[in-house]
C-alpha cells in the first residue's frame, strides 16, 4: 500500500491504459463483425454482376439497339391493334324533340329491313303495340333527361348496328335484345335491360358496352353472322355463346311465313327471302345436287330445325383523342391579348 501511496499516478495512469486497452479489443471485435457482413455483401453483389455480366442477351450496344427495335415494333403493333376499335363519336346536340325524331327513324328503318329479309320480330310490350328494340320507355315519356340522350343514341346505334347483321344473314327471328339500364328511369335487370353495367379499361382506354341478343336460325345462318361480326367496322367481343334446341312451336311461330292475301303474293315473299327474281325456278337457281336415295313417296329424308341462340356481345370503343396540350409561347401570347 505504502508503494500505490508513493506512485498513485502510475498507478491511475495503469489503470486508465488498461481501460483503453479493453475498449480497443471491443472496438476491434465489433469492427470485425461489420467487416465480415460488409464482405459478404459485397461478395453477394459481385456474384450477382458476375451473373449478369455473363447472361445473354447482354446490354452491349448491338443489343441495345435491338432492344429499342423490338420496342418501336411493339408501339406499331399497339397502334395497328388499336386501330381496330372504334371510338366514341362526338356529342350530338340532341334534345327531346331530335332523339324521338332519330329514334323513329332507325326503329322504322329496323322494321322495314326485317320486313324484306324475311325476319320475325317479336310483339311489343303493350297489347297489339310494335316492338321498339328496347326504348319502349323513351317512346312513351315526354320528357327525358338531358344527360341521358347521348347514351341512349349511342345505345340505339350499336342495337341497330347488331340488328342490320342479324337481318342480313336472314336470321329467322329474333327473339329478343337487352341493353344495360341509363339513367334512374329504367330498372336493370328487367325484361329488355341486363343488370351490368357500361365499364372502363384504364390500362387501354376503353369502355365496354354489353349486349344481349336472343335468335332463331339455323347453323349455317349461326355462322355467317359470326363472320360478319368479325368483318365489322365496330370491335364486337362476343363472351357468352349459348345454343339450345328449338321447341316445336317456337319453330313452327319463327318459320311461319306472314299472311298473305293470294299465292302469287306468297310466291313473291319466298322469291324475295331466298334471292330468287321472278321467272327463274328454284331448281335453276340452286347448284346441281346428288340424286335424292330412294325412299317412300312423301317421306322426310332429312329435317333440320331452327335453333335458339342467345349471345352475350360486347362493343369496345376508345375515348376520343386528347386535345394537345397549349405550348408556352402560346399561352403567354393569349395573356398578352386576351380578345384572342
Amino acid at each position: 500500500m505504502p508503494w500505490i501511496k508513493r506512485n498513485l499516478v502510475f498507478v491511475i495512469s495503469l489503470a486508465v491504459a488498461l481501460l483503453l486497452v479493453g475498449a480497443g479489443v471491443f472496438y476491434l471485435f465489433s469492427s470485425k463483425g461489420d467487416a465480415d457482413s460488409t464482405n459478404a455483401e459485397l461478395e453477394a453483389k459481385k456474384q450477382e454482376y458476375d451473373t449478369l455480366v455473363r447472361r445473354e442477351p447482354y446490354p452491349n450496344s448491338k443489343n441495345i439497339e435491338l432492344a429499342r427495335a423490338e420496342q418501336t415494333r411493339l408501339l406499331q403493333l399497339r397502334t395497328n391493334a388499336l386501330g381496330t376499335f372504334s371510338k366514341y363519336p362526338k356529342a350530338q346536340a340532341l334534345d327531346d324533340a331530335s332523339f324521338k325524331s332519330l329514334l323513329a327513324r332507325v326503329i322504322s328503318e329496323l322494321e322495314r329491313e326485317a320486313d324484306r329479309k324475311g325476319v320475325k320480330l317479336p310483339a311489343g310490350s303493350a297489347a297489339g303495340s310494335r316492338y321498339n328494340f328496347t326504348f319502349d320507355t323513351q317512346r312513351r315519356e315526354l320528357r327525358l333527361p338531358p344527360s341521358t340522350l347521348d347514351p341512349l343514341a349511342l345505345s340505339l346505334t350499336d342495337i341497330r348496328d347488331i340488328c342490320q347483321i342479324l337481318f342480313a344473314s336472314k336470321v329467322h327471328s329474333l327473339n329478343s335484345i337487352k341493353r344495360t339500364a341509363i339513367g334512374t328511369n329504367e330498372t336493370p335487370g328487367s325484361a329488355e335491360l341486363l343488370s351490368k353495367k357500361v365499364s372502363t379499361n384504364a390500362v387501354v382506354g376503353c369502355g365496354i358496352h354489353p349486349y344481349e341478343v336472343q335468335f332463331q336460325c339455323f347453323t349455317s345462318e349461326l355462322d355467317d353472322v359470326f363472320n360478319r361480326l368479325v368483318a365489322a367496322p365496330n370491335a364486337y367481343v362476343i363472351k357468352v355463346v349459348n345454343v339450345e334446341r328449338g321447341s316445336a312451336s317456337d319453330s313452327s311461330e319463327a318459320t311461319a311465313a306472314p299472311a298473305v292475301a293470294s299465292p302469287a303474293a306468297g310466291m313473291m315473299a319466298m322469291y324475295s327471302r331466298y334471292g330468287i327474281r321472278p321467272g327463274m325456278s328454284p331448281q335453276a337457281a340452286a347448284p346441281s345436287a346428288a340424286p335424292a336415295p330412294a325412299g317412300k313417296v312423301g317421306e322426310i329424308v332429312l329435317e333440320q330445325k331452327p335453333i335458339k341462340v342467345t349471345l352475350g356481345i360486347e362493343v369496345v370503343r376508345l375515348a376520343a383523342d386528347p386535345a394537345p396540350a397549349e405550348s408556352s409561347s402560346a399561352r403567354s401570347a393569349r395573356r398578352q391579348d386576351p380578345n384572342r
